[in-house]
């Protein structure tokens, strides 16, 4: 193999170690993306991006990063230049570890069918990033695919641009959250203030206590809201309606959802893909 052909297929696919923060230009905009056992809905996200996204004028400038946690389907070849952390094997979050800090928690809150408590270890990924990518980013649920423009939500006015939800359903104890499923986070400031997005006091049935302790109810998102609401005027966010921005194939970014379920919804919405 030529030293040329060795040059592009590293480049084809770079993987960083997690260890330190990512080098990005300020001006850069970045999108980060976790994924989880859904490489071709991640693809097809990624795809839609490029297409539809409004921030990239040629694959050079794709600035795109996605954090790997898959326990079954990694994405082993993402498409070209996006930047991949590998966390499969817990090369840089030890959930195993993580979740033993926390001896009582509750498996009725935290736990779904093919995730084991899926929000906190979201929160823990996303509050990884923010070390990260310390200029702030976009973050994307694999599950959505972009349909318009989405580069007018950085905004360095405000700590967050996204979809406020007051309330989240089913929640008994009514706490909202900023979802995650399309959300610029302006983590300089978010960080200079002292907010968190993953918070060991609270979240989604690590604690003791279980239905009835209000802190095991924090799912994603919901701390950063908290944080933010506590810490105005200092922190101010911008509600912002994404549901005319994307297309959502619900919950499988987090879910074991069916394959051919999954390629029907791609194929179904090919035409946003690049």
């Amino acid at each position: 193999m030529t030293e040329k052909k060795k040059r592009t297929e590293k480049e084809a696919r770079p993987l960083k170690s997690g260890k330190a923060p990512l080098k990005f230009r300020k001006k850069d905009v970045v999108v980060a993306i976790v994924h989880y056992n859904t490489p071709e809905l991640t693809c097809a996200c990624i795809g839609s991006l490029l297409k539809n996204g409004g921030i990239y004028k040629c694959v050079k400038d794709m600035k795109v990063v996605v954090f790997d946690n898959s326990d079954q389907r990694p994405m082993e070849c993402p498409p070209t230049g996006v930047i991949r952390l590998d966390n499969t094997k817990g090369q840089i979050i030890d959930f195993d570890k993580e979740l033993e800090k926390f001896p009582d928690r509750c498996p009725e809150i935290g736990c779904a069918k093919g995730c084991e408590y899926g929000s906190a270890k979201h929160m823990m990924t996303v509050q990884k990033l923010w070390e990260l990518i310390p200029n702030g980013f976009i973050l994307m649920e694999s599950d959505i695919l972009i349909k318009k423009p989405i580069d007018h939500m950085v905004r360095h006015e405000y700590s967050f641009v996204g979809y406020y939800q007051k309330a989240q359903p089913y929640n008994p104890f009514n706490i909202g959250r900023i979802l995650p499923m399309l959300c610029w986070m302006n983590v300089p400031l978010l960080t200079k203030y002292g907010a968190k997005y993953f918070d060991p006091e609270r979240t989604y049935g690590l604690l003791p206590g279980g239905n009835d302790n209000r802190k095991n109810w924090y799912d994603t998102g919901a701390v950063m809201l908290e944080d933010i609401l506590s810490k105005r005027p200092n922190l101010k966010g911008l509600h912002e309606d994404i549901r005319p921005l994307v297309e959502h194939f619900g919950a499988a970014s987090w879910k074991n959802n069916d394959l051919d379920a999954q390629l029907a919804w791609i194929e179904r919405n090919k035409d946003l893909i690049v």
